[in-house]
């Protein structure tokens, strides 16, 4: 029986386990370091204070909310495990120097502030929203129908893009920027180097481009913790083993050694495995590491991380102050140069999960990196998080990346390998458990070992 490690248990690497222990021939451990299993699978129990007394509840802090049509594994696999879903919604505002707000899920919210009514920069950027989203679908359909890849070297950025096509400072500042950097988790200076392809093609697929036909939109009952839970409980005890400590260090053979195996040292000792599957991010696994090549290195080191802050509170002042304009995602911004400001994102988690309570007895919120911290007293909990950075580097990274899986029994999964999202993570995670079983299966396929030359 092949031993074989799974190193992270956020989705990608409970995935990858899940899919992996269904194999006769294997033994899985999976390692985590932290406190909590799950990743962004991050449920936090709490209690809130009501006018009907002190009520429990479970809320999501980071993964929150995904749909049948472009999470089909995700959907797979919720069904298979029985996992409890919900209803969900993904309407969208923006806080411009608390002097501009708007709301996107209704005519009245879209002038929630009345005083957009009379602003033509407004009314240019309505505009420019619909010739874009005309643009961006005639390019998702000539991507789907092309019959050859774009070369890499002529990637389009974002910023680029939008120059070219002439759109102006309203759209890209009250519409476009705020949308994609609130999707993203990241600095809009940094997604205006974001290939413009590939964000089309993901906003068309996620049907953020078009105003009918859009997907309906889910969340787990009870929170994620839900179906990290049944992974979990599902596993074959035989095959399977959740070690909750630290991994220090990864030492990977190379073609000299008489032990082929992969040497992991961990907080409490040293284990020895046939094959291990780096489910971490990027940065974690170039830090981990000891013994992989160049090539190697500078794929990883092409798809940097950025941490983020989030606290869950019930300060609803963070919000739009036009109640109108309140959505499931609120992104808000000091100043309106974007690529010059701090930005945050405030997610409205009643309109996202179902509460045992309403929006007008306790409004509860997820802020992303606030600009003004909620009052202490609000505070439930407060959690850091990192999110992939993607520019045209990071693209062309990602493509190379099977060129090193398996190489010295070292796999790579993780939705750093996709658009950064839980589909994303789970994809990888059951693609590297495939080709794994399948090159245990056929020898003669297999990566050779790092060169020591």
């Amino acid at each position: 029986m092949k031993k074989i490690a799974v190193l992270g248990a956020g989705i990608s690497g409970l995935g990858c386990a899940y899919s992996l222990q269904k194999n006769a021939n294997v033994h899985v451990t999976l390692f985590e370091g932290g406190q909590h299993i799950g990743g962004h699978s991050n449920t936090v129990d709490i209690e809130v204070q009501t006018a009907r007394g002190r009520i429990p509840c479970s809320v999501d802090t980071g993964f929150l909310v995904f749909n049948r049509k472009t999470y089909p594994r995700l959907t797979r696999l919720f069904e298979e495990l029985k996992v409890p879903l919900a209803l969900s919604e993904m309407s969208f505002s923006v806080s411009i120097d608390q002097s501009l707000e708007w709301s996107g899920d209704s005519l009245n919210t879209l002038f929630g502030q009345r005083l957009n009514l009379a602003r033509p920069a407004f009314w240019g950027m309505i505009k420019d929203i619909v010739r874009f989203n005309q643009l961006a679908t005639q390019l998702a359909l000539q991507q789907q129908n092309s019959s050859h890849g774009t070369d890499p070297t002529k990637l389009q950025s974002i910023g680029s893009f939008l120059d070219q096509h002439g759109f102006k400072t309203a759209f890209r500042e009250w519409y476009f920027l705020p949308m994609i950097g609130a999707i993203w988790s990241c600095p809009t200076a940094q997604m205006l180097e974001f290939p413009i392809e590939t964000m089309i093609r993901f906003c068309h697929n996620h049907g953020l481009i078009q105003v009918q036909n859009r997907p309906q939109w889910l969340t787990v009952k009870g929170g994620s913790k839900q179906y990290v839970k049944r992974i979990l409980d599902s596993m074959h005890p035989d095959r399977f083993k959740l070690i909750n400590e630290a991994v220090l260090k990864v030492n990977v053979p190379s073609a000299k050694d008489i032990d082929r195996r992969v040497e992991l040292i961990s907080a409490k000792g040293v284990h020895y495995f046939d094959e291990l599957v780096m489910a971490c991010h990027s940065n974690q696994s170039l830090e981990l590491l000891h013994g992989i090549d160049a090539f190697d290195q500078s794929l990883l080191e092409a798809i940097p991380y950025q941490e983020n802050k989030a606290i869950l509170h019930h300060d609803s002042t963070v919000l739009p102050k036009t109640r109108r304009c309140w959505a499931a995602w609120n992104y808000k911004t000091a100043g309106s140069q974007l690529g010059d400001h701090e930005v945050s994102v405030d997610y409205l988690i009643n309109k996202l999960q179902p509460l045992p309570f309403s929006l007008d007895e306790q409004a509860i919120i997820v802020s992303l990196n606030p600009l003004t911290a909620p009052k202490p007293k609000t505070i439930f909990a407060e959690i850091s998080y990192a999110h992939p950075l993607f520019n045209s580097a990071a693209i062309n990274a990602q493509k190379s990346l099977p060129l090193i899986q398996g190489k010295s029994g070292i796999w790579y999964c993780g939705a750093w390998t996709g658009y950064g999202f839980h589909e994303d993570g789970l994809r990888s995670g059951e693609l590297v458990a495939a080709d794994l079983i399948a090159s245990l299966h056929s020898p003669l396929t297999r990566p050779p070992l790092q060169s020591t030359n």
